[in-house]
Order: C-alpha cells, then sequence, then structure tokens
C-alpha cells in the first residue's frame, strides 16, 4: 500500500493482508483508491465505495503499459508505488465494477461451467480407454454414458475394470450436481428481470 497527497509525496508505506483492507478504507478520509484487477479487487472496490472514496481498478493491460512489472521486476511495493504516482498526474480509468449480485450470478454459471468440463473430462478419458478395448458402446444421452458402458460390459460378459468403475462412479455424481445446476439457473432465468426481458427478445434477433 502506498498513500500519497494530491501533489505526489508519500505519506505511508506498509505491507498489510488484503483482509484487512476492508476495516481500513473505512477509517480514512475521502480519496481516490487505485487497485490492479485480481480476484479480490471487485470485494475491495465494494468496500471502497460504500466508506465513501472514489475507486479506480485498472484493467491489467494498462497496468503494464504504467511501468508495473517493467524490466522483469515486479512486487507489490513497486506496483504500488508506481500506480499511487501516476494517479497523482492523471484519472485513471476504470473497468466496471459489477455489482455483487452481477458477480455471484456470474460464480454460479462459472461453477456449472466447470463441471461441465470435468464431466467432459472424465467421459473423453474413459472413451479412450474403451476404444483401446475395442468396446463399441451405444450411443445415447451423456447422462446415460455410465449406464451404458456398464451394460456393455455385461452384456458382452467383460469385467470392468476397478479404475474405470471409479471413474463412472464420479461422472455419474457430477450428472446429478449439473442437473441441480441447470435446475437452480432455470429457476433464477424465470424470476430475474433482466433474464424474463432478454427472453422476449425474438429468436430472429438474437
Amino acid at each position: 500500500m502506498c498513500i500519497r497527497t494530491a501533489d505526489g509525496t508519500i505519506v505511508e508505506e506498509r505491507k498489510l493482508p488484503t483482509r484487512k483492507l476492508e476495516k481500513l478504507v473505512a477509517e480514512w478520509a475521502p480519496s481516490r483508491v487505485i487497485l490492479e484487477t485480481c480476484a479480490e479487487a471487485f470485494r475491495i472496490a465494494d468496500a471502497v465505495i460504500a466508506a465513501g472514496h472514489e475507486v479506480r481498478v485498472v484493467p491489467a493491460t494498462l497496468v503494464r503499459t504504467l511501468g508495473v512489472g517493467s524490466r522483469g521486476v515486479k512486487n507489490d511495493e513497486k506496483d504500488a508505488r508506481v500506480l499511487s504516482e501516476v494517479s497523482c498526474r492523471i484519472d485513471l480509468p476504470s473497468v466496471h465494477v459489477p455489482s455483487a449480485m452481477a458477480r455471484h450470478l456470474k460464480s454460479m454459471c462459472g461453477s456449472r461451467e466447470a463441471l461441465v468440463e470435468a464431466r467432459t473430462k472424465l467421459i473423453n478419458n474413459a472413451r479412450g480407454w474403451l476404444r483401446t478395448q475395442l468396446w463399441r458402446v451405444r450411443t445415447g444421452a451423456t447422462s446415460t454414458f455410465p449406464d451404458r458402458v456398464r451394460a456393455h460390459a455385461v452384456a458382452n460378459r467383460l469385467e470392468l475394470p476397478e479404475h474405470l468403475e471409479r471413474e463412472l462412479q464420479v461422472i455419474e455424481m457430477i450428472i446429478v450436481q449439473v442437473h441441480a445446476a441447470d435446475r437452480q439457473l432455470r429457476q433464477l432465468a424465470r424470476e430475474h428481470p433482466v433474464c424474463k426481458r432478454l427472453m422476449t427478445v425474438p429468436e430472429s434477433d438474437r
């Protein structure tokens, strides 16, 4: 953290855990707070705005052009000095700070996407093993993949390896969670006013 007066004079520099920033900014006089984009930036930005300060969450692409990480040297102390010094000369642009609700909804979609990606990776891995054994499992929906593999083994009196059975069990668990996520998101879409408006757009205009 690097704090300067309006003329650029450094009045305080120190390190502190990110988790303590929310309480700290509430104690400051009205200020302009500059943050570099990172996982914690929007949460801290919320606290900064709530405390009555201005906030700028500087995009990573701009941060590099300002000299952060120049000559391959990047550390928290140097970064804070550079950003605070530039902010005394110009009003740095900020990325859009989405609301806490918008971030929550995005994280819900991201969680579902992560589950689907994990399911796809496991199924592809299982399919790879099946091909090495020349097993031709009948086609069907993704949700029935474990059952179709087991049915093929039973019908052809083949032994299902323990490692493959473990994979199939994990795939089944992920399928259950994906379906739960789908139900949650569909319900949200039916109730959220923005989603409801978007769904009124004719398909030809989408």
